[in-house]
């Protein structure tokens, strides 16, 4: 039967076509960016859940056949038990699709599996995900975790506090974004990392960004093809907040538009960790964790109990 995963994070939902608990293809990415509108009274707002259904309505009637898997993340994980069972009961009413909220622990662990064990690597290295709402942050070496940890401040806060960042132009330093998330961000690993790779749509917006990207030597990985020093990394992003159209970042990108409005934030987090862990080395990815929760459904599908 056929298979699709829905992620749902703070600031998207993508859909994603798994054939034989093999791999996925992204067929579907919607952009909403709920850590913006999000409360602790009301939780998720109602704009916001009602762009959610309908996306979820859609992809039902596009898969009537297919088995659907619906995982939410960061900050769903912030819903009060009333919140949750309120939103999970409606989108199941109206869709027909439970959403299940991962935990902290969980999703670290499906990060480290997307990356998986790097043999050429003998020294710790950082597998991160800098997402609308928390920010996932994994060290691992010779393919065992040594620390995880997640930080509940992401994209969504940058937005949140710099609503300027999603202009076409912008008159911000870059000095302000990072003291905001120097007072901001209070758990960071403690071992330090030479390399570091990041999750989520890096590469693509690297691509996208035309950034010089050198090829991969350090390791051979399909998915892992080149990396950006720390020092270059950093002033593509300062160029990006001072110089550059975000107007035209998003004709490059028109599958999804306004993706490119948190990217300037984002990267601002990713410069700022990278400082923080001694990384020389910074690989941009599309990995997520949708290749651990493959593989757990698979084992399920096997009958094997995790």
């Amino acid at each position: 039967m056929k298979q699709i995963i829905i992620d749902i994070g703070s600031g998207n939902v993508k859909t994603y076509n798994v054939e034989d608990f093999k791999s996925a293809r992204l067929i579907h990415l919607k952009n909403i960016v709920f850590k913006r509108n999000f409360s602790i009274e009301n939780g998720i707002s109602e704009k916001d859940k009602e762009q959610l259904i309908e996306e979820m309505t859609n992809i039902r009637k596009s898969n009537p056949d297919a088995q659907i898997h619906a995982y939410a993340t960061s900050v769903f994980r912030m819903l009060n038990n009333k919140q949750l069972k309120e939103l999970q009961s409606e989108v199941i009413q109206k869709t027909g699709i439970k959403i299940n909220v991962i935990s902290q622990e969980k999703e670290e662990q499906y990060m480290a599996e997307a990356v998986g064990n790097i043999g050429e690597i003998k020294e710790p290295y950082l597998v991160c995900c800098v997402g609308g709402s928390s920010t996932e942050m994994i060290v691992m070496q010779e393919g065992k975790i040594i620390e995880q940890l997640t930080e509940e401040f992401a994209t969504g806060d940058m937005l949140k506090k710099f609503p300027q960042i999603s202009e076409d132009t912008t008159d911000l330093k870059i000095e302000d974004l990072r003291d905001y998330i120097k007072n901001s961000f209070v758990n960071l690993p403690k071992t330090k990392c030479r390399f570091a790779i990041f999750t989520g749509f890096h590469l693509m917006y690297n691509t996208v960004a035309g950034n010089d990207m050198q090829e991969n030597t350090f390791f051979k990985r399909e998915n892992v093809p080149y990396y950006i020093t720390t020092k270059q990394f950093n002033e593509n992003n300062e160029n990006a907040l001072n110089n550059r159209s975000l107007n035209e970042l998003k004709k490059k990108y028109p599958e999804n538009p306004n993706f490119m409005d948190g990217t300037r934030g984002a990267n601002t987090i990713v410069g700022y960790i990278l400082e923080r862990i001694g990384a020389e080395f910074y690989f941009p990815t599309n990995l997520n964790m949708i290749d651990g929760i493959i593989s757990e459904l698979r084992d399920k599908n096997k009958g094997i109990e995790r």
